[in-house]
């Protein structure tokens, strides 16, 4: 497909540069466009395309693709799916976005904490074992910054006692995990096309299952408990006659977000590829600074949502950065603050954190774009490297 990329209105020698920036070019708005003229706005035939075209793009083979209004909605459907309720355990990384906890908070369940490998920034799996407990109920796997966790142990661990594996994907659209698409393999894999990832749908998510016996009930937990069968379900109409069989949600997908992410999702191996092109050329301009530590990768094979760096002077440095840049037009962000340091999680159980605290102090994130014009990000790479200069 052909993509037109952006086209500069602004000087990007001068102008600010932010952290995120989704594309929006004219087959986007041409997609919601065209939605809003066929009428119907609701969850309907494109929400079926949707998932269909995930299906095919992470090569799904008896596999399937719950569409939902976000990938928090997507997870607190997992969860509750996996059979986590109240009295049960949920290990975490504490390195994650809230929303992860948040979604095994609403069923009832309680959080515990585990640390994460310093290499991937994913859960390490020893503090999984640590952290496993009578009441432990399943694991959230969190792919960081579309780079793979070490899932393939993590499964292992789970398979010995027992528990369901939830992957919170949302940062690995794209992402190969041993030659497979992130998705493709394992329990109850959730994605997210929110407002900043790798594709958007202005809000949206989904939730990939192995198990065919997990999709009616998915269907209802997102549908406020209606049973409907899929012919009616993705009817570009209303129908009165229906049942409600369980507490459910009002997290599926309308029409409108759905158009947009199958214009994004088509344009998604250009993203991909440019987002790995980029996040190389950092490494290499960063990679010999004094006080800068890169990631520990070469991006292959890696849906790459953010870029970090971790600065080694800890917290006080890092914000120095974040200034020096920020005078210089650039924003930065932190993925993330230590969430069992949160009121809501403080008293949470938890093992032993040290990898944990160590990154969120030192992480900082830098703008990642699927598009960046060569200025733009010459003037990441200038702005870095004089501060540590």
């Amino acid at each position: 497909m052909q993509i037109e990329e952006p086209t500069a209105t602004i000087d990007p020698s001068t102008a600010p540069i932010p952290v995120f920036q989704p594309y929006l070019g004219p087959e986007v708005q041409e997609a919601a466009v065209r939605a809003l003229q066929a009428g119907w706005i609701g969850m309907g035939s494109l929400t079926a395309r949707l998932e269909d075209e995930l299906a095919s793009y992470l090569e799904l083979s008896n596999r399937y693709v719950v569409a939902t209004s976000s990938c928090t909605g997507a997870l607190h459907c997992a969860f509750l799916q996996a059979g986590v309720g109240p009295g049960d355990e949920v290990i975490c990384p504490s390195f994650t976005y809230v929303a992860g906890h948040q979604a095994v908070t609403a069923t009832g369940a309680e959080v515990v904490f585990a640390d994460i490998d310093e290499s991937t920034c994913g859960l390490d799996p020893d503090s999984v074992r640590a952290a496993i407990s009578p009441r432990t109920k399943a694991i959230l796997v969190l792919h960081f910054a579309g780079i793979p966790a070490r899932s393939d142990e993590i499964y292992a661990i789970a398979a010995e006692h027992g528990l369901r594996v939830v992957e919170d994907a949302a940062h690995a659209l794209g992402t190969r995990s041993d030659g497979r698409p992130i998705g493709s393999f394992g329990d109850l894999i959730c994605f997210s096309f929110g407002p900043v990832k790798i594709i958007t749908s202005l809000e949206g998510g989904a939730v990939v299952t192995g198990d065919q016996s997990d999709v009616q009930p998915l269907h209802e937990l997102r549908l406020v408990g209606v049973n409907k069968d899929t012919a009616e379900r993705y009817k570009d109409q209303r129908t009165w006659e229906y049942d409600v069989v369980r507490q459910g949600f009002r997290y599926h997908l309308g029409s409108i977000p759905a158009a947009i992410g199958l214009s994004q999702l088509a344009l998604i191996d250009t993203f991909v590829e440019n987002r790995i092109e980029y996040c190389r050329g950092f490494n290499e301009a960063f990679r010999d600074l004094d006080g800068a530590i890169v990631p520990d990768t070469d991006f292959t094979d890696c849906g790459m949502f953010i870029y970090f760096l971790r600065v080694a002077g800890g917290d006080a440095q890092r914000t120095a950065l974040q200034k020096h840049l920020s005078d210089r037009g650039i924003a930065t962000g932190i993925h993330f603050p230590n969430a069992h340091h949160f009121t809501f999680l403080r008293d949470a159980r938890r093992v032993e954190l040290p990898v944990t605290e160590l990154i969120a102090d030192q992480i900082v994130t830098l703008p990642l774009h699927s598009f960046m014009d060569d200025v733009v990000r010459e003037r990441v790479i200038d702005g870095v490297r004089s501060f540590f200069s």
